[in-house]
C-alpha cells in the first residue's frame, strides 16, 4: 500500500516521470564523474568539478526541448563554461579582483538572457562556474584539471540526455501555433457562408470560437514557460511572435464579422450577397489551414505564388467597381468588406509568416521602404537582429536590465564579504544568493524562511552523517549516491524547504568525499547560507524591491499613452490635416507640403539631435519594455497594491492603437482619407477623443491608482451620412472603404478601453464628447 502511495504521488507531481528520468540520469552522470575522478584517476579535484559541471548545467540550468536540442544547448555553452571557469581560476589572485569579475559576470550573463531563452535557462548554471573558480585557493596550476573536469561532466551530460531514458520531445510553440492557425482556419471557413447569405449552423460557430480560443490561450506567451518561449532575436523566433500577433488580430475581425447583427438577420436574404467575398474569406482559411500544417510540419510549404495570388484578390476587390448602393445600407455593407479585407490581409501575412518560421525564403523587400516593411526581420543579419533587441533594453526601465544589475550587485558584494571574512566554502555563500534571490524583495522574503530552515534540516542531518563516518566511513560512500538519487529525482518535486535539506546534505556528503571527513562542513554550510540569505534580501531591498510590478504599470501606461498618439498623428495624416503638435509630447509637426506630413509615403524619421522621436517609433519601444514587464510579472507574486486593471487586455489594446496605425501608413497611397464633404472630420475629433481618454488612463497607471474610470469615446457623429454624401458625390467605393476601415479601427481601439478596466468602472456611463 505504501508503495502505491508513493506512485499516486509521483505521477501527481510528475505525471510523465519527467523529472524523475532526468534525475536519474543526473545522478549517474555525478557519482560516475565524483568516484572516477577520486578513486579511478587519484585526482579529487576533477571529480569534484566533473560533479559541478553536471550539476550546473543538468540541475542549475533549466534545458528546453528535447534531447536533442538539450544536447546541443550543452555542447553550445561548454566553451562558455571553460572561460568562465579560467576567468575566476586567474582573478581568484585578490578578493577586489574576483569581486570586479563577479560584477561583470554577474551582469553580462542575466542581461544575455534578452537574446533568447536558451541563454536565459543557462544563466544561473554559467554564473556557477565563475563562482566555483574564483575562490581561494589560488592556484593556476590546477586549472588543466578544472577544465577537464567541466568538459568530463558536460559530454557525459550530453550522452546521458540522448542515450539513457530520453525523454520525448514536448510540442515546441511552433506546433503550438501551427495548431491554433488551424483552429483559425476552420472558424474563417465557416464564417465564409455568410456574405454568400448561405445559412450558418450558430451551433458549430460556438464550438468553433470556443476551439479556437482554447487554442490562442495555449499560445499566449505568458502562459508558456520562460525558456520556452520564441524570445530570442532571430528570424525564426520573430516570425513566430508575429505571427502569433497577426492570427489575433485576425480573429479579432473574424468575431466582427460573426457577431454582426446584420448579417445574423439577412444571412438568406440574397440582396447582400457576395460572393466575391465569400470567396475570398474561404482563400484566406485555405492559405491558414496550409501554413498550420505547414508549421506542424506536415505539409508542403505554402507557395509564395499562392500568398501572392490572395494578395491580388485582396487588391482586386479594394479596387473592383463601386456596387455600393447610396442608401442607409452603404456604411454597414462597407463595415462588412472592410473586416473581411482586414482578415484576409492577416492571413496573407501570416502565411508569410509561417514561411519566414520554418525557414524558407523570406518575401522580398516592401517597396514601402524598410520601415514600414511588415517582414523587416527576414532581411537583416543576425547579427543586427541582436543588436536592435538588445538595445531597446539598454535602459534602467527595463526588466531584464534591473534584474541584471540587482543579481550583479548582490554577487560581488557577496563575492567580498566571503573573501574578507575568510569563509570556508564561501561559494556557498553566491550560490545561497542565486538560490533566494527573487526579481521582487516580497518574494525574496517569501523564500528566505524554507532557504534557512532547510539547510538547518540538511546540515543536522550532514552532522549526523559524518558523526557516522568518523567510526566507519564507509557510511558517506553508501550515503553520497542516495543523496544524489534524492536531490535530482525527488528534490525537484518537494517544496523549497525539502528540495534545499536535501541539496545541503549532498553537498556535505561531496565535500567529506573530496577531503578528510570534517565535522565544520555543516555548520560552514549554515553560516554560509545565512550570509548570502541576508545580502540577497539587501539587494532585494535595495535595488527595485517592487519587481516587475512597479515597472509594469509605468511601461504599460506608457505604451497605451504613445500608442494612442500614434493613432491620432496617423488619422491627422491620412486625412490631410497638419499634425497637432500636442498629439505626443515627442512628436514632431511636419507642415503639409514638405513631403514630411505624408503619412502614407515612408515611416517619418527625425534627424538625429532634435529631440524628437516619431510617436510609432516610441510605441514600437514602449511595446518592447510593457510586454517584457508583463511576461516577468507573470512570475511573481500578484502586487495588492496596483490598480485593479486586465494588463493583458492592456497590452492588446496598445498594440490594436499601434499596429493598426503601422497598418494603415503600410498601404501607402491608396490608405488616404477622402476630404469630399469632409467626411474624414467626425474620425479626426475621435482619435482626438480616444488619444485623451488613452492619456488620462496611462496617467492613472502609471501614479499606481484607478481613481476615475475612463469611458470609451462615443461614436463619430454623423458618420454615416457623411459616407453616403461622399458617395453620392462621386468619391470612390476603395475611399469609402478606407474611411469605414478607419472608423472601424478607432472604435474598435475604443472599445478596448472597457475590457482594460474592472467590469463595473464603465457601466451605465454615458459617453463623453
Amino acid at each position: 500500500m505504501t508503495r502505491i502511495g508513493v506512485v499516486r504521488w509521483l505521477r501527481r507531481r510528475d505525471p510523465d516521470f519527467r523529472v524523475l528520468r532526468r534525475g536519474a540520469r543526473l545522478a549517474l552522470v555525478a557519482a560516475a564523474g565524483l568516484f572516477g575522478g577520486r578513486y579511478g584517476l587519484d585526482n579529487p579535484l576533477l571529480g569534484l568539478y566533473t560533479l559541478f559541471g553536471a550539476i550546473a548545467t543538468g540541475l542549475i540550468s533549466q534545458l528546453p526541448g528535447g534531447p536533442i536540442q538539450r544536447a546541443r544547448t550543452l555542447l553550445a555553452a561548454l566553451p562558455v563554461a571553460l572561460f568562465l571557469v579560467t576567468a575566476g581560476t586567474f582573478l581568484a589572485v585578490d578578493t577586489w579582483i574576483a569581486a570586479a569579475g563577479m560584477l561583470v559576470v554577474g551582469f553580462v550573463i542575466p542581461f544575455a538572457g534578452v537574446g533568447g531563452p536558451h541563454v536565459l535557462g543557462l544563466a544561473t548554471g554559467l554564473q556557477l562556474f565563475y563562482i566555483a573558480a574564483s575562490f581561494p585557493p589560488y592556484q593556476p596550476g590546477t586549472l588543466p584539471a578544472r577544465l577537464a573536469g567541466v568538459t568530463l561532466g558536460v559530454m557525459l551530460l550530453v550522452v546521458a540526455e540522448l542515450l539513457l531514458w530520453p525523454d520525448p520531445t514536448p510540442p515546441g510553440y511552433r506546433h503550438r501555433l501551427g495548431g491554433a492557425a488551424g483552429s483559425a482556419a476552420h472558424l474563417l471557413d465557416l464564417l465564409s457562408g455568410l456574405p454568400a447569405a448561405r445559412p450558418v449552423d450558430r451551433v458549430e460557430l460556438s464550438r468553433r470560437r470556443a476551439a479556437t480560443a482554447r487554442a490562442m490561450d495555449g499560445v499566449w506567451l505568458a502562459r508558456i514557460p520562460p525558456t520556452e518561449r520564441p524570445a530570442s532575436a532571430g528570424r525564426r523566433d520573430r516570425a513566430l511572435r508575429h505571427g502569433d500577433r497577426l492570427l489575433r488580430q485576425l480573429l479579432h475581425h473574424a468575431y466582427r464579422i460573426a457577431d454582426d447583427p446584420g448579417e445574423v438577420r439577412d444571412e438568406v436574404r440574397a440582396r447582400g450577397r457576395d460572393d466575391d467575398l465569400a470567396e475570398l474569406l474561404r482563400q484566406s482559411a485555405a492559405v491558414l489551414h496550409d501554413a498550420g500544417r505547414m508549421l506542424c510540419g506536415g505539409a508542403e510549404p505554402v507557395g509564395m505564388a499562392r500568398l501572392a495570388e490572395l494578395e491580388s484578390r485582396i487588391r482586386e476587390l479594394y479596387d473592383r467597381p463601386s456596387t455600393v448602393p447610396t442608401d442607409d445600407r452603404a456604411p454597414d455593407r462597407l463595415r462588412r468588406e472592410a473586416v473581411s479585407l482586414r482578415a484576409a490581409d492577416q492571413a496573407h501575412a501570416f502565411g508569410v509568416a509561417a514561411r519566414i518560421a520554418v525557414g524558407l525564403r523570406p518575401p522580398a523587400r516592401s517597396p514601402a521602404g524598410p520601415e514600414l516593411d511588415e517582414f523587416w526581420y527576414a532581411h537583416r543579419s543576425p547579427l543586427v537582429l541582436y543588436w536592435q533587441q538588445f538595445r531597446f533594453h539598454l535602459t534602467t526601465r527595463s526588466v531584464y536590465l534591473q534584474g541584471a544589475l540587482r543579481v550583479a550587485v548582490a554577487l560581488a558584494a557577496a563575492r567580498v564579504v566571503a573573501g574578507f571574512l575568510h569563509l570556508n566554502h564561501g561559494f556557498w555563500v553566491l550560490l545561497a544568493v542565486l538560490t533566494l534571490m527573487r526579481t521582487s524583495a516580497v518574494d525574496t522574503r517569501n523564500a528566505l524562511r524554507p532557504v534557512l530552515s532547510g539547510t538547518l534540516l540538511g546540515a543536522a542531518v550532514g552532522t549526523l552523517l559524518l558523526l557516522g563516518a568518523g567510526e566507519s566511513p564507509q557510511v558517506l560512500l553508501v550515503t553520497l549516491p542516495v543523496a544524489m538519487v534524492l536531490t535530482f529525482t525527488v528534490g525537484p518535486l518537494l517544496p523549497q524547504f525539502g528540495g534545499q535539506a536535501l541539496f545541503t546534505v549532498l553537498f556535505v556528503t561531496v565535500f567529506a568525499q573530496a577531503g578528510p571527513p570534517n565535522l565544520e562542513i555543516a555548520g560552514a554550510r549554515l553560516l554560509d547560507v545565512a550570509v548570502g540569505a541576508v545580502l540577497g534580501v539587501l539587494a532585494g531591498l535595495l535595488l527595485w524591491p517592487k519587481g516587475s510590478s512597479g515597472e509594469l504599470r509605468r511601461s504599460v501606461g506608457r505604451y497605451l499613452a504613445v500608442s494612442a498618439a500614434a493613432a491620432e498623428e496617423v488619422t491627422q495624416a491620412l486625412a490631410g490635416r497638419p499634425v497637432r503638435q500636442d498629439a505626443v509630447g515627442t512628436a514632431r509637426q511636419h507642415p503639409v507640403g514638405t513631403g514630411r506630413q505624408d503619412a502614407v509615403g515612408t515611416a517619418r524619421q527625425h534627424p538625429v539631435g532634435t529631440g524628437r522621436q516619431d510617436p510609432v517609433d516610441a510605441a514600437r519601444q514602449a511595446w518592447i519594455l510593457a510586454e517584457a514587464s508583463f511576461l516577468q510579472y507573470q512570475l511573481e507574486r500578484d502586487d495588492p497594491r496596483l490598480p485593479p486593471v486586465n494588463w493583458q487586455a492592456a497590452l492588446v489594446a496598445g498594440q490594436h492603437l499601434h499596429l493598426g496605425a503601422v497598418a494603415r501608413l503600410r498601404r501607402g497611397g491608396r490608405a488616404r482619407l477622402t476630404r469630399v464633404q469632409d467626411a474624414a472630420g467626425p474620425l479626426d475629433d475621435l482619435a482626438g477623443r480616444l488619444r485623451r481618454r488613452y492619456t488620462d488612463l496611462a496617467q492613472q497607471l502609471s501614479a499606481g491608482r484607478l481613481d476615475r474610470p475612463v469611458a470609451p469615446p462615443g461614436p463619430p457623429a454623423d458618420f454615416a451620412d457623411r459616407v453616403r454624401a461622399a458617395l453620392d458625390a462621386g468619391e470612390s467605393r476603395a475611399a469609402a472603404l478606407n474611411l469605414v476601415d478607419v472608423e472601424l479601427w478607432l472604435t474598435g481601439a475604443g472599445a478596448d478601453l472597457a475590457r482594460i478596466q474592472p467590469a463595473d468602472a464603465t457601466a451605465g456611463r454615458e459617453h463623453p464628447t
